[in-house]
């Protein structure tokens, strides 16, 4: 009998863990890895910036045969690992408990949504996400949005840059606070093709914002930029730097000031900038929908290289009423 226990990343084995995912790796399909070996995923797991918070295992005699990891990346929503639940032999079954019990987790610690993305993905692993889907919705996901992944070389000597209009300025990110900038960052993406931010509630909009345009988070200081009207703010980017390359973790404009160049100014301006310091590669993902942005992209050299879909457990209206006091 399956038997499920849980634990956080100070009590977890990482030893077993990593046997375990090594083995995964060997006997299934996935696009999504930690490491290509058995050392380098313990090293992963062993680094407590990327093993989960909260581990659901499953044993059968002792012996463990599937387990599922969580990410409290806000106070309102926890990230299920790309590709969870791992479960070797593959059982359905099994991997529906997983899922079910971290899903209790997420809303016995108050959080109210909890996603996975199938990272990674291309026509490849369309079979194998049929199979996710398959855990998913029976365990009470439903199927949320699919992105592009898309990148650009930052080699290009003849990238085309609008001229900015005299009325504005660049004023580095660093330099705007969060507090500042919200307000037009809600504006550009309520008003935007992503339509994952436009379902969210107005309370996880803002913590994904936080999490999003930390400034802890290493990023690129020079290719991070506020465009400012006057002293009105109508568009940014932001650029954290992560092992593959420049990562567009924010870019938009108002959306009173689109279709005069300004977003191709903004996201082409941090490009020659992160090519300056010498980065290699820009990556950002996309609603698939999003033609207009991704029309953007494709004219400043990104292509697509893979994508992702997502799945969304949500606290429903009736089981977040307060209870009556009857």
């Amino acid at each position: 009998m399956v038997k499920l226990e849980t634990c956080t990343h100070d009590t977890v084995d990482v030893k077993e863990l990593a046997a375990f995912t090594s083995k995964v790796y060997q006997s299934q399909a996935q696009p999504f890895r930690y490491g290509d070996t058995e050392s380098d995923i313990q090293s992963f797991l062993s680094d407590q910036h990327h093993c989960p918070d909260f581990l659901v295992l499953a044993r059968e005699d002792g012996v463990l045969v599937g387990w599922a990891g969580l990410y409290h990346w806000t106070e309102s929503m926890s990230y299920l690992l790309s590709w969870h639940p791992l479960v070797v032999p593959f059982n359905v079954q099994t991997a529906r408990r997983l899922l079910r019990e971290c899903i209790r987790h997420s809303e016995s610690s108050g959080r109210d949504r909890m996603e996975v993305f199938l990272m990674s993905l291309t026509d490849e692993y369309r079979g194998l996400a049929s199979q996710y889907k398959e855990i998913y919705e029976p365990a009470g996901m439903k199927q949320g949005y699919e992105w592009k992944f898309m990148e650009a070389y930052l080699d290009s000597p003849d990238l085309k840059i609008p001229q900015l209009p005299r009325t504005m300025r660049i004023v580095p990110l660093v330099e705007v606070s969060n507090d500042t900038l919200w307000p037009s960052y809600d504006a550009i993406f309520m008003s935007g093709g992503d339509r994952r931010y436009a379902e969210q509630s107005p309370k996880e909009r803002r913590e994904n914002f936080e999490g999003f345009f930390s400034r802890k988070t290493r990023y690129d200081e020079n290719a991070s930029i506020v465009l400012y009207d006057n002293e009105h703010i109508v568009g940014f980017v932001k650029i954290d730097l992560i092992s593959e390359g420049a990562y567009v973790h924010g870019v938009g404009i108002l959306p009173e000031y689109r279709k005069r160049g300004l977003g191709k100014f903004v996201l082409g301006t941090s490009m020659l900038r992160a090519a300056q310091g010498n980065q290699k590669k820009m990556i950002l993902e996309v609603d698939v929908e999003n033609v207009s942005a991704i029309k953007l992209y494709e004219s400043l050299g990104f292509r697509q290289v893979k994508g992702s879909i997502s799945y969304i457990w949500q606290k429903s209206e009736k089981t977040s009423r307060p209870k009556s006091r009857a």
